[in-house]
């Protein structure tokens, strides 16, 4: 499960980069920054419910902080 999430997260990343990257060639002019960018934000947010969805499923569990469990 981590692996999958892991590798989400490097598309994001790889999106984001080509994003400013056609930015900066296109000087702003070019609908690759704008294509880049909506893959971008559609992929964090299918990210985003994937892990609502994994947590609610026990496929992966939250973690719980320390201070809740004090004597």
């Amino acid at each position: 499960m981590k692996y999958l999430i892991i590798v989400i997260l490097l598309f994001i990343l790889f999106s984001l980069g080509s994003a400013m990257f056609y930015l900066v060639k296109g000087k702003g002019q070019s609908q690759n920054t704008v294509r880049f960018l909506t893959v971008r934000v559609a992929l964090s947010v299918l990210l985003f419910l994937f892990i609502i969805l994994a947590a609610y499923m026990g496929w992966i569990e939250p973690h719980q902080p320390n201070f809740l469990n004090r004597p």
